[in-house]
């Protein structure tokens, strides 16, 4: 068998290296399918970890004790977070002097989630969706992966554990219990409607790890070489071409359970993938430094789009490129390879771990303080924020001021009556913030279907419907209430998309530049049609929100006409967002 050195198997290594090429190249925007790679990742660590296990565990010299499963922890941990340490300290460093309050909390929040192995739990929580433009600009946005196998080392040995209670045949015992709990991460997996917990959590990302696992355990019992070479070099192919093809021929879970299955036939053929191309040694040595390369890939891609630019040209891209491979193999060799080297000799175990549980208290205690004062280390009167007056939570107090208005309405004013998720409650923010304020009562519902709202609906004078994501459905749905209490759909008024742009970091990293507040930038895909489409469906019934500030280019504007951010996270108005938008509103046509 080529090996690149002694007990590395060179093609495992080659598949690595596709992997993070694929990963690194999805995350830059080239391969649509590339996120696959993190699934070959995985079946290649559920086989790698279940032959050392096997061994250590299940063979006849093996002694299985609690001081056993602690080494093996211990293993893990000082493999993954030495590296992980240090991205997270250069982001914190970085974000220090780039980041505006709100994302430098958020960094703060997933260096501490990342440090504990938790980012994967922190971003199903927070985030939602791995998908989401957003998490473009978060430099630890994929250490979620890192939360998961670290998770998996948990609790997969205690399987290896159980099983030498059968004293016979434990690995057959072994194998039945991976296998059950393969299928039920499978079913749970297809099975779940929460698409951020069958991303993130173990229990539907098990089966891929189990998967090589079965072929580890099952691996022993085949011939030498178990697929024909035509066969397995089809298979191959099959596999690039599925990171390669962006047209979705196939489901996209489809294409994830074909990218798992075809990892475990080019694991086991060793004997057929021995060779200059499918163990090449420049690819293996790029699968060797994975992942170093995994770790800093996003963090240098993160504050590029943050600082520089969300686009690539060909000279910037090789340029990203290059320092990625620079600034990667120094993690490898000086950080992860230091790391071994120390661990190897007694001596070096104890000249590590006081250097390694520092770095450890250092990082999250900077960003401990960095998290619980709002990220606020410098004032931004852009957005009303100065360092005297910093708090928890306070980016999102100004947004959540609207459930106060969730109430029935009182007064004899003109009721208007709001409906909408944090979209509503950013346009009940324009009411209170506009001239007309003193003339209207505000009440506000994210509910309009429960019938404690009834009242709502037969009092209100109009009713606005403001929501990210309104559709003509839901518009429909709250007219039949509406009708159903008296008021004609003439008083509905649909409230337009809004958007400005990916990251206010693009514009806060040209703060120093003479134009600073009389900068533009372009909406998010999807927004500019969608507001289209809506104010063709609902003619004078539509606010166009986004028509107020945009220009003949379809680039919106950033700042008020007083130098505040319109949008402190380009999504929800702001404190001066919510003023602008008040004066700018013509709000004598509804009060009619």
């Amino acid at each position: 068998m080529s090996q690149t050195n002694k007990n590395r198997a060179a093609h495992l290594d080659v598949l690595k290296a596709i992997a993070i090429i694929a990963v690194v190249l999805y995350h830059s925007g080239f391969l649509t399918y590339g996120y696959l790679g993190v699934d070959l990742f995985l079946a290649i660590n559920g086989y790698l970890i279940t032959k050392g296990l096997v061994k250590n565990t299940l063979g006849k010299d093996a002694r299985v004790s609690f001081s056993g499963y602690c080494s093996f922890q211990l293993g893990r941990v000082v493999r993954l977070l030495p590296a992980l340490l240090v991205a997270c300290f250069v982001c914190m460093l970085l974000g220090f002097f780039i980041m505006l309050p709100d994302d430098y909390e958020n960094l703060s929040q997933s260096v501490i989630a990342s440090s504990f192995f938790g980012n994967n739990i922190l971003a199903a929580i927070t985030t939602k969706n791995y998908w989401d433009v957003a998490n473009e600009y978060k430099p630890l946005m994929h250490t979620w992966y890192v939360g998961l196998i670290m998770q998996f080392y948990l609790v997969y040995p205690l399987l290896f554990y159980m099983a030498r209670i059968d004293k016979k045949t434990p690995k057959k015992t072994l194998l039945t219990m991976v296998s059950t709990l393969g299928i039920i991460s499978f079913f749970i997996f297809i099975g779940t409607t929460n698409a951020s917990h069958r991303f993130y959590y173990l229990p539907s990302r098990f089966f891929e790890f189990a998967v090589g696992g079965i072929v580890a355990l099952v691996q022993d019992t085949h011939e030498r070489k178990p697929f024909r070479a035509s066969f397995v070099y089809i298979c191959y192919g099959v596999l690039i071409l599925l990171f390669v093809l962006n047209k979705q021929i196939i489901p996209d879970n489809i294409r994830l359970m074909f990218v798992v299955a075809l990892s475990c036939v080019l694991i086991v053929s060793s004997d057929v993938l021995s060779n200059v191309v499918f163990s090449n040694a420049v690819l293996a040595k790029i699968g060797q430094a994975s992942y170093s390369i995994f770790i800093w890939h996003q963090l240098l891609l993160a504050f590029w789009r943050y600082t520089i630019a969300n686009h690539f040209t060909i000279g910037t891209y090789l340029l990203y490129l290059v320092v990625v491979v620079v600034i990667s193999f120094v993690s490898y060799r000086y950080i992860e390879g230091f790391t071994s080297s120390l661990l190897f000799s007694c001596n070096g175990r104890r000249r590590f771990y006081p250097i390694f549980i520092a770095l450890f208290l250092i990082v999250n205690c900077f960003a401990a303080y960095i998290y619980f004062n709002a990220g606020v280390v410098r004032d931004v009167p852009e957005l009303y924020i100065t360092k005297a007056d910093k708090h928890r939570g306070m980016h999102a107090e100004y947004c959540d001021r609207g459930f106060q208005y969730d109430k029935d309405f009182v007064t004899q004013k003109s009721h208007w009556l709001v409906i909408g998720n944090s979209f509503g409650r950013d346009f009940v923010n324009a009411i209170i913030e506009s001239p007309i304020v003193d003339s209207v009562e505000v009440s506000y519902t994210s509910d309009y279907i429960n019938p404690k709202n009834t009242s709502r609906f037969s009092n209100a004078d109009r009713v606005f419907v403001s929501s990210l994501g309104v559709t003509d459905k839901m518009v429909s749905e709250i007219e039949i209430h509406c009708l159903a209490n008296g008021v004609t759909p003439d008083r509905i008024v649909v409230v337009g998309e809004k958007n400005f742009g990916e990251s206010n970091g693009q514009i806060y990293s040209k703060r120093f530049r003479d134009d600073y507040f009389r900068l533009y930038i372009e909406m998010e895909d999807g927004y500019w049609e969608k507001n289209e489409q809506l104010k063709e469906l609902f003619g004078d019934r539509f606010l166009d929100l986004i028509g107020l500030v945009s220009n003949e280019e379809g680039m919106v504007r950033v700042f008020s006409d007083d130098n505040h951010y319109i949008s402190a996270d380009t999504r929800h108005f702001s404190k001066g967002g919510a003023i602008y938008f008040g004066k700018l509103i013509d709000w004598s046509k509804y009060l009619k």
